[in-house]
C-alpha cells in the first residue's frame, strides 16, 4: 500500500506520564501523537534525582526540564530512491519528504531534498561539522553529483589532503564522499574510516552507490518497490510500506546497480582458523588514536560513563585531551539508586573531576517506556529491549547538554568480556566465538546504541570499533583473553593496560551487561509487569500466531505485540539469539546466562561499597 502524507505524521508519545496511565491497556490502544507533541517531552520526572557537577548534592527535579538552547531533537537520517524508469517521478518529492519525516527524531537541524525524474535524496540533519554550511543533500550542480549521508567520516581531512581534494565547498565531513566518488569511483569506500550509511549519485542519476560502515554502527536498509525502484533508508519505518521486499544493507559492503553488493571490509583475522600471535602492546596506541579521531566535532562532546571498565578506559584517554584544549569533561550515567553502575560511575567521576549528570529511573518508568523503546529500536528481541531501556533514559539525559557522546561499546566483542567466556574450553574457541558475536553487532549493540541515541537527537561514537582498534585486538593471541578465575578475570588484558590509572574497584569490577549494572532487581520487576499484560491462553496460542521466532514467555509476547503494531510482516529483521540469549549460541555450555538474563546478579556488586543487594 502506498503511504499518503496524512498517514505519516505520527510517532508514539515519549511522555512517560501518559504511558504510565496507558501501560495496562491493550497494545492496540497505545496513543499515536503528532511529532510536535513529542518534542516537548520532559527529561526529568517528578521526584527523580539528578547529579550535576563533580559529586554535587542530589537535586530533586520537578516539572519540565529545560532543553537549553535546543528547541527540537536533532539527528541524521537518509532516504534515497533510485528510480531509473521514472515510475515514481510524479509526486516523488512530496512523498519522500513525508517518508523522511518519519525519522525526524534523528533530526533535524534541517531537512533537505534533491532529485530529478530518476532519483531522489532526502535528509534529516544533525549539525556537528560545519553547522551552518554543511546542509544536505550536498550537491555539485555543474558536475551533476549529489550525496546524502548519515554518520561521520573521521579521516575526511586526511583523504582530502591525500588526493589533493582542495575545492571543498563546505566544512562538512560528508562532502569528501562526493569528492572521492568523482575522483576514483566505487573503490573510494575502502579508504573511509568512520560510521556511516550514505548514497552518492553521479551524472545526474545515471550512476549511484550506497554503502554502510565496516561493522554496521550506522543503520541502512535497502528495499525494492514499484516500477523497479530501489529504496534506501536509515530506519525500517521510513519504507516499510513502500517496498515489495526489504533487506538489511549488509555491514562492510557497498552497492551499485551494476555490481550489486560488494564486500569491501574483509580483515585477515576474520576466519575461524586464524590465530592471533601478537601481545597487547599495540592496543593502547590504536585506541588512543581512535579516541582522538572521534573527538572531531564543532560542538561539545560528552561521555556515557557506565561505571564499568570500558567507559572508564575511554574516560582515562579523553581526560588529558580535554585538558589540553581546555574543554569541560561532561559525563552521564543512568541507573537506580544504589545500583553498581551509579555507585561506580560516581567514584569514577569524582576521580576524574567531571561535570557529572545522572538519571535515576524507577521500575515503573522502565515499564512505561517499553512502547517507545520498541518503536525506535525496531525489534522484539527481549535481551536487546532490556538493555535498551536504560539507554533510552541515558540518551534523553545527555541530549539536554551535548550533541555527541563517546561510549565503550564493542570492547566485550573484542576482549571476550561476557561472563560466559569463563566456560570457554580453549583459546581457539574464544576466537571463533568472538567472530560470531562480532558479526551480530549491527543487530545488537550497534542497533541499541544508534537507535536509543538517535531517538533523542544524539550521536554515539564507538572508539573500540574503529577498524584499527579491531585489528589490533583481534591480532592478539586469544590466550591473553582466556579467563582463569579471580587471578585473571574477564578482559584481564585490557585491565592490565590501564592498571594504576583507574580506581581499583572500577578497574577490576565484574562485567555487567547494559541491563544488569543499572539495578540488581529491576529486570525482575519488568518481567513481572509484562507477565501481567498477557494471559496464559494468549501465550499458548503464540506459536500459531507468530510462526517466525514464536515467543517463549509472556515477556516476549508482550514485546512482540507492540512490534507488530508498528512493523507487521517485518519479522525477518529481528535478530533473535539461538537459545534466547547471546550465550545460548556459543559452542560450549555456559553457567552464567539463560534467556531470562544473568542467573546470579549479586556478583555484579563485588568490590563496590554501597551497592544495594550486593554480597
Amino acid at each position: 500500500m502506498m503511504a499518503t502524507t496524512a498517514a505519516l505524521a505520527w510517532v508514539p508519545s515519549t511522555h512517560c506520564s501518559r504511558h504510565r496511565a496507558a501501560a495496562t491497556r491493550a497494545t492496540s490502544a497505545l496513543p499515536r501523537l503528532a511529532r510536535g507533541e513529542m518534542l516537548g517531552s520532559r527529561v526529568h520526572r517528578d521526584g527523580s534525582l539528578c547529579y550535576i557537577g563533580a559529586m554535587a548534592k542530589p537535586v530533586t527535579v520537578r516539572g519540565a526540564a529545560s532543553r537549553g538552547s535546543r528547541t527540537t531533537t536533532e539527528m541524521c537520517s537518509i532516504l534515497a530512491c533510485y528510480d531509473p524508469s521514472g515510475a515514481l517521478a510524479d509526486g516523488r518529492e512530496e512523498l519522500m519528504r513525508a517518508l523522511s519525516a518519519r525519522m525526524r527524531s534523528r533530526g533535524p537541524d534541517g531537512s533537505g531534498y534533491y532529485g530529478n525524474e530518476r532519483f531522489g535524496l532526502a535528509h534529516e540533519r544533525l549539525a556537528i561539522m560545519d553547522p551552518e554550511g554543511g546542509k544536505q543533500p550536498i550537491v555539485y550542480e555543474e558536475a551533476k553529483y549529489s550525496v546524502c549521508a548519515n554518520g561521520e567520516i573521521y579521516n575526511f581531512r586526511e583523504l582530502q589532503e591525500k588526493y589533493g581534494l582542495t575545492a571543498a565547498q563546505t566544512g562538512s565531513d560528508s562532502e569528501v564522499l562526493l569528492q572521492l566518488y568523482r575522483h576514483m569511483g566505487s573503490d573510494f569506500v575502502k579508504e573511509l574510516n568512520g560510521i556511516f550509511g550514505f548514497v552518492c549519485v553521479g551524472n545526474d542519476g545515471a550512476d549511484i552507490i550506497a554503502a554502510r560502515d565496516h561493522c554496521g554502527i550506522k543503520p541502512l536498509y535497502i528495499g525494492y518497490g514499484k516500477g523497479g525502484a530501489v529504496w534506501f533508508a536509515s530506519e525500517l519505518k521510513a519504507i516499510c510500506d513502500q517496498c515489495d521486499t526489504i533487506e538489511e544493507f549488509p555491514a562492510g559492503h557497498y552497492w551499485t546497480p551494476e555490481a550489486g553488493f560488494v564486500r569491501y571490509y574483509s580483515p585477515d583475522w576474520d576466519a575461524d582458523e586464524y590465530r592471533g600471535s601478537q601481545d597487547t602492546s599495540m592496543v593502547r596506541e590504536a585506541l588512543t588514536q581512535a579516541v582522538k579521531d572521534q573527538m572531531m566535532s564543532d560542538v561539545p562532546i560528552g561521555l556515557l560513563l557506565s561505571g564499568g571498565l570500558d567507559s572508564a578506559v575511554i574516560s582515562s584517554i579523553i581526560k588529558p585531551m580535554l585538558e589540553e584544549t581546555k574543554q569541560e569533561f561532561i559525563t552521564f550515567t543512568v541507573g537506580q539508586e544504589g545500583s553498581p553502575d551509579i555507585t561506580a560511575a560516581r567514584m569514577m567521576s569524582e576521580f576524574l573531576g567531571t561535570n557529572h549528570h545522572e538519571y535515576l529511573f524507577t521500575s515503573e518508568e522502565a515499564c512505561a517506556i517499553i512502547p517507545d523503546v520498541i518503536y525506535h529500536l525496531e525489534t522484539y528481541e527481549p535481551e536487546l529491549i532490556r538493555s535498551a531501556i536504560p539507554n533510552y533514559f541515558l540518551a534523553r539525559l545527555a541530549a539536554q547538554h551535548v550533541k555527541v557522546v563517546l561510549t565503550g561499546e564493542g570492547a566485550d566483542e573484542l576482549f571476550a568480556g561476557y561472563l560466559y567466556f569463563r566456560d570457554a574450553p580453549d583459546s581457539a574457541s574464544i576466537h571463533k566465538e568472538l567472530r560470531r558475536i562480532f558479526h551480530h553487532l549491527h543487530n545488537v549493540n550497534c542497533q541499541r546504541a544508534d537507535r536509543m541515541t538517535m531517538a533523542h537527537g544524539l550521536e554515539a561514537r564507538v572508539p573500540f570499533l574503529d577498524p584499527k582498534v579491531i585489528d589490533a585486538v583481534m591480532q592478539v593471541d586469544p590466550e591473553y583473553k582466556r579467563i582463569d578465575g579471580e587471578a585473571k578475570p574477564e578482559k584481564h588484558a585490557l585491565r592490565a593496560l590501564f592498571d594504576g590509572e583507574i580506581p581499583e574497584p572500577v578497574l577490576w569490577r565484574t562485567k555487567a551487561m547494559q541491563c544488569e549494572g543499572v539495578g540488581l532487581d529491576w529486570v525482575e520487576s519488568l518481567q513481572n509487569f509484562c507477565e501481567a499484560q498477557v494471559t496464559d491462553e494468549d501465550l499458548q496460542a503464540a506459536a500459531a500466531t507468530y510462526t517466525i521466532n514464536p515467543p517463549q514467555s509472556k515477556e516476549e509476547l508482550y514485546y512482540r505485540r507492540i512490534f507488530e503494531s508498528h512493523f507487521s510482516g517485518m519479522d525477518k529483521f529481528v535478530h533473535v539469539w539461538e537459545g534466547g540469549c547471546r550465550a545460548g549460541g556459543a559452542a560450549w555450555q555456559n553457567e552464567a546466562y539463560t534467556r531470562f538474563g544473568l542467573k546470579d546478579v549479586t556478583q555484579l556488586a563485588k568490590g563496590i561499597a554501597g551497592v544495594k543487594g550486593g554480597a
